[in-house]
């Protein structure tokens, strides 16, 4: 089974907008949200609006130029569209990029179905980062 591999450029049409927020997205890793896409973009483009920027994200993730992940209850972006999963802090919320392709790999080969074909797979895992568990461990850190 095929796996997509990572596109470095969106193929839809770039305009001024698309490019910053594509931009933004690739240079930063944690999964951001429309709202911190915009106020980031907008440091470079001022008269850019909210709807713009999720427009252009929608449309990036429509086309598969970004990954859009619903994570409790909100949109986060990926512009990292390689085969990968994710975890997610159960107690700051913050969102990693987990990179063990033989896990999608294996998903992907062992879903076996008459009625249904695979394409792709997301898999997120749950649990507390480094820096919750070693406040968690050592409460006086703070």
């Amino acid at each position: 089974m095929e796996i997509q591999e990572h596109k470095m450029i969106p193929t839809i049409k770039l305009t001024t907008q698309k490019i910053k927020i594509f931009d933004h997205l690739r240079n930063t890793d944690n999964h951001p949200t429309a709202e911190q896409v915009y106020n980031a973009v907008r440091r470079d483009l001022p008269t850019i609006s909210l709807a713009t920027v999720y427009r252009n994200l929608n449309a990036l993730a429509e086309d598969g130029d970004v990954l859009r992940l619903e994570v409790n209850k909100e949109f986060r972006f990926d512009a990292d569209i390689s085969p990968h999963q994710h975890g997610i802090c159960k107690s700051c919320g913050d969102i990693f990029g987990v990179f063990h392709r033989h896990i999608t790999e294996h998903a992907m080969e062992n879903m076996k179905s008459e009625d249904f074909e695979p394409h792709s797979v997301r898999i997120i895992f749950h649990g507390v980062c480094r820096g919750c568990k070693g406040k968690k461990e050592n409460p006086s850190a703070d």
